[in-house]
């Protein structure tokens, strides 16, 4: 298809979605899907705590993940990770070693800031329902929004989660810098939970000549 896509429209663009075991998998495709005329790749990394990737049944590992970021990169394709930084597993070192992550990685402007707020939705039906370790958090089903509420056991990642929500949907209101927005999340970050973060100041507007990802 990207070829054939490619021989009509030789000048048009493409992204996709693909699991990071299939970016793996396929490592030796990207090059040519880069040659095709693919920008980015979106891809489900959801966390970097190996419980809750298994728990998650994502099918990938913490270092599965960065081999697929080096695999993609060295193809010359951009990567936008999707996450659940928000589940009844998370712990504070875990939301503080994603935020290492994003910005040891340099991916504050392939990271949408919402990201860091989505919280783990579960609905009726879902295998979760069936995981014994979410029993204690789980509340009773809300049937208007067609959701089972949870609670974290540690009630300073709800509290988080809580700030975090209007902070990214402001952010994204006011079309703000990527980079300005993550300090933001840094700082609250280390409020909430009362840990001391080597945050560095609120990144400046953008450079003029800064390049974004598209």
């Amino acid at each position: 298809m990207a070829q054939a896509l490619h021989g009509r429209h030789p000048d048009l663009t493409f992204d996709f979605t693909t699991k990071v075991e299939h970016i793996i998998r396929n490592a030796a495709l990207l090059p040519e899907f880069k040659s095709l005329g693919c920008l980015f790749i979106v891809s489900a990394v959801e966390s970097l705590n190996e419980a809750v990737l298994a728990n998650l049944q994502k099918g990938h590992t913490p270092a599965d993940i960065y081999r697929a970021l080096g695999i993609v990169r060295q193809a010359g394709i951009s990567i936008r990770p999707t996450l659940v930084a928000f589940t009844p597993w998370t712990r504070e070192a875990d939301y503080f070693a994603l935020l290492d992550f994003i910005e040891g990685e340099n991916l504050i402007d392939e990271v949408d800031p919402v990201q860091l707020a989505i919280r783990l939705l579960i609905p009726p039906g879902s295998e979760l329902l069936k995981h014994p370790g979410l029993l204690p958090a789980l509340g009773e089903l809300d049937a208007e929004n067609f959701i089972f509420p949870w609670a974290h056991p540690d009630p300073r990642m709800d509290r988080l989660h809580k700030e975090l929500m209007p902070l990214v949907e402001e952010a994204a209101g006011n079309e703000e810098d990527p980079a300005r927005t993550f300090a933001r999340i840094r700082e609250v970050a280390a409020r909430v939970l009362g840990r001391p973060d080597r945050a560095a100041p609120l990144a400046p507007p953008p450079a003029p000549d800064r390049i974004r990802p598209p």
